[in-house]
């Protein structure tokens, strides 16, 4: 029986923890600090690509391959070739950190299809951790990377950018020894549930707002303010990792989203040093509170993780490249109204914590794989129904599985008897057995 605390992981499960967190560091040290309009792209001017800049050109190719590889992986697994996406990818950079900087937009292009592949192949790897463990892995290569980008950020810093972008390249080919083997393929069942697409466009939307509103707020900040608030980002991400597991997604990506709409209209009233404090840790910070509980939103859902970290990512990416490409002409068209347009999205923000819990329902400290969602499907179980029971043989109470899920006892009671009835078993431990049965031949 696991009785391990919700906000907490086992000592021994730290081990587990450490090849996806690392992986994810590494891959995400190399995307930011360079293709992601990171310090080493805007110090090497690189040319455009005819309306777009490098940068824009890379965000768009890697969300259309997230996006593409998700709906791939909505009928099939994701193909055994993206094992060596790690390595093609630090070709990539590696070839970026010798050749010509005019080359540099076309190897973007190639780069944004390979690093797809890799990073689905760390998603899926952190989606096989347990429940509690993924928000403190996503945690902790969030962290690993921006550390990293925070020294690429340093105008003194003592390494050349382009020894310094090789590398960062080199990390994206550790990527196969930090996952193990064959981490990437996932045999289950994907089902595209209208609170996931509900999940996604709420990202989607998050994304695009605070992209938008970095075009007004960043010019203000300069390069100095921008790398100072990596800083709070960083301090957040165990808060937020913690929050996500004792209070659940749901409710951390609520306060993210709060503290995204504090931090703007705290911008907008406030003047002088407020108003840098507000930029740098509600804002720039506040996004701790966005990509942890989002990526463990979509490593839950259950069996084809690919197919869910490809679509939910692909949008995530395709809002950062539309912030992006209409930031210059949105803060151009906002001239002089800044403060305006900062309360507007604040307001939108606080609008937006109020629709959540209507959007999507919560997975809170369950694990949707604890049924394989064949056997789940095979026996006719809703999706709620296999969360009340996987926290029923875990050994919850109807009263703790009530408070878990927010459902009163009542609900909690009527689900476990419809499931028991489809389940042909008269209780939990015959329902655990049941589960066992079923998992043998995955074994």
């Amino acid at each position: 029986m696991d009785s391990t605390s919700p906000c907490s992981v086992p000592v021994r499960g730290w081990g587990r923890l450490l090849g996806p967190a690392l992986a994810l560091g590494l891959l995400f040290a190399w995307l930011l600090a360079v293709p992601l309009s990171g310090p080493v792209l805007a110090r090497s001017s690189a040319p455009s690509l005819g309306a777009l800049t490098a940068a824009q050109a890379f965000a768009l190719v890697h969300g259309l391959s997230l996006l593409a590889l998700g709906v791939w992986t909505l009928w099939r697994p994701l193909a055994s070739v993206t094992r060596w996406a790690g390595a093609v990818t630090a070709m990539f950079g590696l070839l970026l950190a010798v050749a010509p900087t005019s080359w540099w937009p076309f190897l973007l292009l190639g780069a944004g299809v390979t690093a797809a592949g890799s990073v689905l192949a760390v998603a899926t790897s952190i989606a096989h951790l347990p429940w509690e463990g993924r928000p403190w892995a996503i945690a902790l290569g969030a962290g690993l990377a921006n550390v990293l980008l925070y020294v690429a950020s340093l105008p003194e810093h003592p390494v050349p950018d382009r020894p310094l972008a090789a590398v960062l390249a080199l990390g994206p080919l550790a990527l196969p020894f930090l996952l193990g083997p064959r981490p990437w393929e996932d045999k289950g069942f994907f089902s595209l549930e209208k609170s996931f697409v509900a999940l996604v466009v709420t990202a989607f939307c998050a994304y695009l707002v605070g992209g938008l509103m970095y075009s007004l707020i960043l010019p203000a900040l300069g390069q100095l303010g921008l790398r100072i608030g990596v800083l709070p980002y960083m301090a957040l991400l165990p808060a937020a990792a913690w929050t996500a597991n004792l209070w659940g997604r749901n409710w951390a990506i609520r306060r993210g989203l709060a503290l995204l709409g504090v931090g703007f209209m705290i911008w907008a009233l406030a003047q002088g040093a407020g108003r840098e404090v507000a930029a740098q840790g509600l804002v720039v910070g506040g996004f701790a509170f966005l990509d942890v509980p989002f990526w463990a939103a979509f490593a839950d859902q259950g069996g084809r993780p690919s197919a869910s970290f490809g679509l939910g990512l692909g949008a995530m990416m395709m809002a950062i490249f539309a912030g992006m490409a209409l930031g210059d002409n949105w803060a151009a068209a906002l001239q002089g109204r800044e403060e305006e347009a900062a309360l507007v999205a604040g307001m939108c923000l606080f609008l937006a914590t109020t629709l959540v819990p209507h959007l999507w329902q919560v997975e809170e400290q369950t694990d949707t794989s604890t049924f394989a969602p064949e056997a789940r499907n095979g026996f006719g179980l809703s999706r709620r129904e296999a969360q009340v029971v996987a926290l029923a043989i875990r050994g919850l109470t109807n009263k703790e599985i009530a408070k878990t899920l927010g459902l009163s006892e009542g609900t909690v009671r009527k689900h476990l008897e419809r499931t028991y009835r489809k389940l042909r078993v008269r209780g939990r431990v015959e329902a655990l057995s049941l589960l066992y049965r079923q998992k043998q031949p995955e074994a």
